[in-house]
């Protein structure tokens, strides 16, 4: 071999090693980037347990920035804890404890945001102020925070006034860095929780809309059938279904459900749709109903063994039998029907509020 060859070649080998010391250095640098952050992600399950009602704005900046970062690194068994824990996390923050002084106070500052135009909390803030300063200190430091770190005071319909995190964090924390089916669930969530629900009673969206919602949750339950969130997806579904025929207290499909009385006509067209929707499990029942309306009210008292008093001995009114009759019929059970009731109208995750 020549001189020359041998200077190449020793070249080549000094060059070699370089280049696989560059890149250790690289690794053990990228190593160490990710124990910290690894490191810090571990801990901010600690931190966020330590949120409480005496807690500040930038203490929910502070993790929830946090969880920005770490989110995506992790696996989905974590991720979901950590969802689960922000929800208690805020939880905790946004929990009052009222004197009946304090109460009446937020009450009656609900009621001035409700007879103020634009309902903003901080305009009646400036205009009410001897108002606010009956407040309790938690409450007058929410409501000055209120749009902040996802804080919201929501109207709940009847007058009254809650707090609660925007429907929409849970999306922007979370959702890029989940599964398909955790992501859609999240996002559908967070839209159709942007308004409330119910009102006094009665239902906040119109017939129409409820039929799509139900809709949704059905394809949902048939495109992800193993969903973390498939239990919560079927409760919804149901939820809706029972109330397309159902309805609530000041917003009824109808009050016999007879031929020749009174039916809400955006309801019926709804159900008359359903019934064509042969692709849809909603078909079958909305036939059902609308063969139900048309039967004379003697025949179906023959066809529907309804007891006709309730267990105090008094006699049930006509729309409690035709209720019955109906569920019997198309085999519904009414959501309230449950010891534990899962709210899944006010956040992009159901919650229960037992």
């Amino acid at each position: 071999m020549s001189m020359c060859s041998a200077l190449l070649l020793a070249g080549c080998n000094k060059t070699s090693q370089q280049d696989q010391t560059v890149s250790k250095e690289q690794k053990s640098t990228a190593q160490k980037a990710t124990e910290q952050r690894d490191s810090s992600c571990l801990q901010i399950m600690v931190a966020m347990h330590t949120i409480n009602q005496n807690s500040k704005i930038e203490d929910l900046n502070q993790i929830n920035e946090k969880l920005k970062n770490c989110v995506p690194s992790l696996k989905n068994e974590e991720q979901l804890k950590l969802i689960d824990a922000s929800t208690t996390m805020y939880q905790r923050f946004l929990k009052q404890d009222y004197t009946d002084k304090t109460a009446r106070a937020f009450e009656a500052f609900g009621y001035a945001v409700l007879d103020q135009k634009q309902r903003d909390p901080k305009k009646v803030i400036q205009s009410q102020k001897k108002l606010f300063d009956q407040l309790s200190p938690r409450d007058q430091y929410l409501i000055q925070h209120e749009g902040q770190a996802y804080i919201e005071l929501l109207y709940q319909g009847e007058g009254m006034f809650t707090y609660r995190r925007q429907p929409n964090y849970l999306v922007d924390v979370f959702s890029k860095a989940l599964p398909a089916d955790q992501k859609e669930f999240l996002s559908r969530m967070a839209k159709d929780n942007q308004d409330i629900f119910y009102n006094d009673g009665a239902l906040a969206v119109s017939w129409k809309e409820l039929t799509e919602r139900a809709l949704f949750w059905e394809k949902f339950i048939q495109k992800y059938p193993k969903s973390y969130f498939i239990n919560d997806a079927k409760l919804l579904f149901n939820e809706y279904r029972y109330f397309i025929f159902f309805g609530l207290d000041n917003t009824p499909v109808s009050n016999e459900y007879a031929p020749n009385t009174w039916f809400d006509p955006d309801a019926l067209q709804q159900i008359r749709f359903l019934s064509t929707q042969s692709q849809s499990s909603l078909a079958k029942p909305a036939q059902q109903f609308l063969k139900f309306i048309a039967t004379p009210v003697d025949e179906r008292n023959k066809q529907f063994k309804i007891d006709l008093t309730d267990e105090n001995g008094q006699k049930k009114s006509t729309y409690q039998i035709v209720h019955e009759q109906l569920e019997q019929l198309l085999k519904f059970d009414s959501p309230w029907n449950t010891e534990v009731y899962r709210d899944c109208h006010i956040d992009a995750v159901c919650i229960d509020t037992n």
